[in-house]
């Protein structure tokens, strides 16, 4: 069978917010109105909003509700009903966080031009110390309402986190995730989905230096410049080895003969021949792209010449908040330990021995600790106010099956139920008095059999009140719970 997370819900319910004046200097709980904060859900679609029928919505699919109100009639307006603060409807805050257990991301609720929707949504605004409704009637109101419908979440069918009510939080922990280089800038993305460039990295020109050449054939000779896009032409003769171009054997200082390698050679056609003597590679290299590795955090940058640039030192972490991977407990010592996605374990110590069982005796509890201990708690005592149960057997008319105090209290009810063996009845006595009076009243089930010779009467007598069955015959078995006011 599979899961399904519910609202929460308990025995005790509360009928609207709890709040303390304005002017005081203490809270009630965690957030405001009990509204807002942070919470915890299972599935993502529970921070959707669904709107069921009409009127104001109140379905329990809707985990984190607004107070919203849908018109029954076509001519009348949708309202939105504010809390006090004027930025909480429902039990949406803004800037709440709620953590998705689905995903094992907590996400923040937020409405960016909050402030420019409200002003243009005023002349439909009705408010008061204790909240504001918001209305499609005026102008701005439907944009102002269908701000707060909306549920989209970043990551979910194409909501970006620009355009999006519940967006990941991520708070300080942000990390770069990847990156690229193009033409000195540096390009690395992080784990909001932002980027951030880093610029001011060499490059280098698609060519060599231009240099010059002076033209052997010509009277005076006349240099000859090379450049980006200019070609320059080579004759001689291929030697018998094959291992070249003859060049000219007369070399100076001045001078540079250009010799490329046809076959066999150890030198590439991205060399060339310096007047020294000497194959030289060009200098001038340029960076053509780069990655980063989120888990080592290392940049490598690329290079015409196919060398690298490692930088390192960048810092590295998941994408979300840290969280717990797994618990374990330590019986003998008392430990509790978090193992964390991170790697570092959390520890907590000083718990004290479980509960295993106990007994009650003389208006004391004694708990009985699986190590072996006892732990007492006394001065336990019966609330006879609450209830406290009579039984007895009567014959004599006139007897007296209970009393109360008429000092310390000022009625009583007995619920009770007789019978002869025979015939049977159930119901409760009500009764109230004053210094010099009493008044009561029998409520009972109908007979089974007849119970006419059996009565109830109460009377005043030495500072109590006094519950008496009048009996006419037979003997009655009397039970009965006392409630006393």
């Amino acid at each position: 069978m599979s899961f399904i997370y519910k609202n929460p819900l308990s025995s005790t319910q509360i009928g609207g917010e709890n709040s303390v004046q304005r002017e005081d200097n203490f809270g009630t709980n965690f957030s405001v109105l009990q509204v807002g904060g942070y919470m915890e859900v299972y599935y993502l679609n529970d921070l959707d909003f669904t709107v069921v029928g009409t009127g104001n919505i109140q379905f329990s699919g809707n985990t984190i509700p607004i107070n919203y109100n849908k018109r029954t009639l076509a001519f009348l307006p949708d309202t939105l009903t504010l809390n006090s603060d004027n930025i909480s409807s429902g039990r949406r805050r803004l800037g709440m966080l709620v953590y998705v257990h689905e995903t094992e991301l907590t996400y923040q609720y937020t409405i960016d031009n909050f402030e420019s929707l409200w002003s243009a949504a005023s002349g439909g605004t009705v408010q008061s110390d204790f909240g504001s409704s918001v209305s499609t009637n005026g102008a701005g109101g439907t944009p102002f309402i269908n701000a707060w419908l909306d549920s989209s979440i970043e990551g979910v069918s194409g909501v970006t986190r620009a355009n999006a009510r519940w967006r990941i939080f991520y708070g300080t922990d942000i990390t770069v995730t990847g990156g690229t280089y193009t033409n000195g800038t540096a390009i690395f993305t992080n784990s909001t989905g932002g980027t951030f460039n880093v610029t001011g990295f060499t490059t280098g020109s698609t060519s060599y230096t231009s240099w010059e050449a002076t033209g052997d054939n010509q009277t005076p000779a006349v240099p000859i410049d090379v450049v980006d896009t200019f070609t320059l032409k080579f004759t001689g003769a291929i030697t018998s080895g094959g291992a070249g171009i003859v060049t000219d054997s007369a070399i100076s200082a001045n001078e540079m003969t250009i010799g490329l390698i046809n076959n066999g050679g150890s030198p590439t056609d991205k060399t060339f021949y310096r007047g020294d003597g000497e194959w030289q590679t060009p200098t001038d290299t340029k960076l053509t792209g780069g990655t980063y590795n989120n888990s080592t955090g290392i940049v490598q940058l690329k290079n015409s010449d196919s060398s690298t640039v490692t930088l390192t030192g960048f810092t590295t972490g998941a994408t979300e908040d840290t969280f717990v991977t797994g618990i374990t407990y330590n019986q003998l010592s008392k430990t509790l330990t978090l193992g964390l996605n991170d790697g570092v374990d959390f520890n907590a110590t000083g718990f004290a021995a479980e509960v295993t069982g106990g007994t009650y005796s003389g208006g004391s509890i004694t708990l009985n600790n699986n190590d072996g201990t006892t732990s007492q708690v006394t001065g336990l005592e019966i609330l006879t106010h609450i209830g406290l149960v009579n039984d007895t057997n009567v014959s004599i008319n006139g007897t007296t099956i209970d009393s109360v105090n008429t000092t310390t209290y000022k009625g009583a009810f007995f619920d009770y139920v007789i019978n002869d063996g025979t015939n049977y009845r159930a119901g409760t006595v009500q009764s109230v008095w004053s210094a010099t009076q009493i008044q009561f009243n029998d409520s009972s089930t109908v007979d089974i059999g007849t119970t006419t010779n059996f009565s109830w009467g109460m009377t005043l007598s030495g500072g109590n009140a006094l519950l008496q069955a009048n009996i006419l015959g037979g003997t009655w078995d009397i039970r009965i719970i006392k409630h006393i006011i």
